[in-house]
């Protein structure tokens, strides 16, 4: 009965329980023979399906070269690798980060659990991503890192915080779960940052179904998250000058007894604990078909938002996403914004026309996380990010985008739009 109850209310959440003309798809990418053929391979294969095989780390090499960075390090999702990233840079709880309102609550929870002091940055209007300008007045000398998000797989003005950081001796953390692909300047997101953190969720412009990736070009970085991934434990250890445990000698033969070194050495202290963070052989064979198919994926997305752009940027009543100078957006998401002094209603009433009078299936992303309740709790409150709440509450939307979406279903969508507009404008 319970799980029922929670599979209803799911279903409502994600707007299963309605017929719409334009339904939001939970999968956001598109599987093929290719995928089916590959999950066969290592089946047939007969061998581990863990972390043994050759898939998990030929996917880091391909995604590592794709990138452009030194090092990928495939995980369980973007969440682990967001909290890894916050064990590689030993975050405690008397450190802050600084980070944007506009984004999912994993790019902050991972810190926050640690006690860390989270500080908001605002956003630039129209591109959602955090702004550079607002970023430089909550440095302190606890300063540990700043979280950036490249929002909907537009790719934040990344040039002047990376002086802000190098100014600051602060460390650049990239949550790019929405931008596999996308790029900043002709280079790919992933070999920017220090540290970039992917996600390979089914709603993914790539998806292994659940499954994440770190990129980074620091060696030290890249060693502890291959270790941390796998229920590692990061300290200082000191070599015993015999290898031995009291009267019994290291054994001389390679067998396996999971005594991790204890024959070795001793920690003398322990600065992080491991958890189990890693990927399947199956999942990093479905990650690199679709990392072969990536840029032809991210092209289908970039024509149905082109077709919206076209369509929709004349409208009064409308303003469309600005990407940033010099990027090449992926459009994970495709947003619009209500000019209120045109419209006077808001994204809500607006949103709920759109569903029920047009058949446009709208889930708004993403509420800004310094008014989540666990925010609050810690002292953030209304009027802290004045930009990005502006924007939330008054003038955001995002219309449905996926990869496999039809033409027809784009022009009903255009169509929506413009016969809701209109009703409003009137």
């Amino acid at each position: 009965m319970k799980e029922r109850i929670w599979n209803d209310g799911f279903k409502k959440f994600l707007g299963l329980d309605k017929t719409f003309r334009v339904q939001e798809n939970q999968l956001g990418s598109i599987m093929g023979e290719e995928e089916i053929e590959a999950v066969a391979q290592v089946l047939r294969g007969g061998g581990g399906l863990s972390w043994t095989g050759e898939n998990l780390w030929l996917f880091e090499q391909e995604f590592a070269e794709y990138c452009g960075v030194k090092h990928a390090v495939v995980v369980s999702s973007c969440t682990s690798a967001l909290r890894i990233a916050t064990q590689m840079l030993r975050i405690r709880k008397e450190d802050e980060i600084i980070t944007t309102p506009q984004t999912f609550h994993p790019t902050i929870v991972a810190a926050a659990e640690r006690g860390a002091k989270i500080r908001f940055a605002d956003i630039e209007p129209y591109t959602l991503n955090i702004d550079p300008a607002t970023i430089e007045d909550k440095i302190t000398s606890k300063t540990k890192a700043i979280f950036v998000c490249h929002m909907n797989g537009n790719p934040v003005d990344m040039d002047p915080i990376l002086e802000i950081s190098k100014r600051h001796g602060i460390v650049v953390v990239e949550d790019a779960a929405h931008a596999p692909g996308a790029e900043y300047k002709g280079r790919k997101i992933g070999g920017i940052g220090d540290i970039t953190c992917f996600s390979f969720h089914s709603l993914k412009n790539m998806t292994t179904g659940e499954g994440g990736m770190i990129t980074t070009n620091n060696d030290r970085y890249a060693q502890e998250a291959r270790e941390l991934r796998t229920m590692g434990i990061i300290g200082n250890r000191r070599m015993k000058t015999e290898k031995s445990i009291g009267p019994y000698k290291e054994p001389v033969d390679n067998l396996s007894d999971h005594s991790d070194g204890a024959f070795r050495y001793e920690l003398t202290n322990i600065e992080e604990w491991g958890s189990h963070a890693r990927m399947s052989e199956v999942l990093a064979a479905i990650g690199r078909v679709q990392l072969r198919k990536l840029d032809s994926l991210n092209a289908k997305r970039i024509k149905i938002a082109n077709e919206y752009n076209n369509e929709l940027s004349n409208i009064r009543g409308l303003r469309l996403l600005k990407t940033t100078n010099g990027a090449k957006c992926i459009y994970h998401l495709y947003p619009i914004f209500l000019d209120r002094k045109v419209i006077a209603h808001d994204p809500y009433v607006v949103g709920q026309y759109l569903e029920n009078e047009q058949g446009i299936h709208i889930i708004r992303r993403f509420f800004p996380i310094h008014l989540l309740p666990y925010m609050q709790l810690q002292g953030h409150h209304f009027g802290e990010c004045p930009v990005a709440e502006k924007i939330f509450f008054e003038e955001l939307l995002n219309l449905p985008i996926w990869t496999a979406m039809p033409e027809d279903k784009v022009e009903i969508v255009i169509d929506a739009v413009k016969k809701t507009v209109e009703h409003f404008v009137k």
